[in-house]
């Protein structure tokens, strides 16, 4: 039993996405197949060990709004790629998310580090996320195919549960270094942020789920190992590269 695979099945429960057999069975097998770093002691040791030096975690916190970002554009395009308008507008959503999650994570540094926030680096914040506004759409771009958006789907939803991991290990750190003022608030970014990640899982999720009940169903059996594979080597190599740039590691 891979413990993050039944923590992410068990966070699901909460968005009433439904049993998602197919789905669970596919995560279950494929983790205990490739476990992933982030499920093991060490990954956790390793980050709460680095994250004892208040400027690395700082930058870690910088990172992630910069990742935040930089994934809401990417998500914005693949709204624009995906035919079926449902599932191009569940994307649209994730996209505007992440935008405001990049937003969360740089109001999080100002607030935790109070005074560590240079003009240049308040600058370099506004060019981070993009700025959606009620009733904006993405440009309509030829589509992907099929089993493309399922793909791109895959590859979100083992990248979120990732990113459930990080979360949980960060916010004890980040409540540790929260002054004390500023802690409720902080409380609320958190729960906020865990909510909609688990969202996230949740309906890339049920849409994996359904896929598997059709046709498509040995596509993804074929891919899954292949995609957490490769995001467990972009995981070490992150990991391997912590110490000397933060920015790429734990976001």
């Amino acid at each position: 039993m891979n413990v993050v695979a039944e923590i992410t099945l068990e966070s699901l429960g909460q968005h009433g996405v439904g049993p998602l057999e197919h789905y669970s069975e596919c995560l279950r097998s494929t983790f205990e197949a490739h476990p992933p770093p982030f499920s093991a002691d060490w990954y956790g040791d390793q980050f709460r060990e680095m994250a004892r030096n208040r400027e690395w975690f700082a930058n870690i916190i910088v990172g992630n709004a910069s990742t935040e970002g930089w994934g809401s554009g990417k998500l914005w395009y693949l709204a624009g790629k995906t035919p079926d308008e449902s599932i191009s507008s569940l994307i649209q959503q994730h996209a505007m998310d992440e935008a405001r999650h990049s937003r969360m994570y740089q109001s999080m540094v100002e607030r935790i580090f109070p005074g560590t926030v240079t003009e240049a680096l308040r600058a370099d914040f506004k060019t981070l996320a993009p700025i959606y506004r009620f009733g904006d759409k993405p440009e309509r771009l030829p589509p992907y195919s099929g089993q493309d958006i399922l793909d791109n789907l895959l590859q979100m939803n083992v990248a979120e549960i990732r990113t459930l991991v990080n979360q949980l290990l960060a916010r004890p750190v980040l409540m540790t270094y929260c002054p004390e003022e500023s802690r409720e608030r902080l409380t609320r970014m958190l729960d906020r942020l865990m909510w909609d990640e688990s969202r996230h899982v949740g309906y890339t999720a049920r849409l994996i789920d359904r896929a598997l009940a059709t046709e498509d169903a040995n596509f993804i059996l074929d891919i899954a190992p292949t995609r957490i594979v490769q995001l467990n080597e972009l995981t070490l190599e992150e990991v391997g590269r912590a110490k000397g740039n933060p920015q790429t590691a734990f976001a």
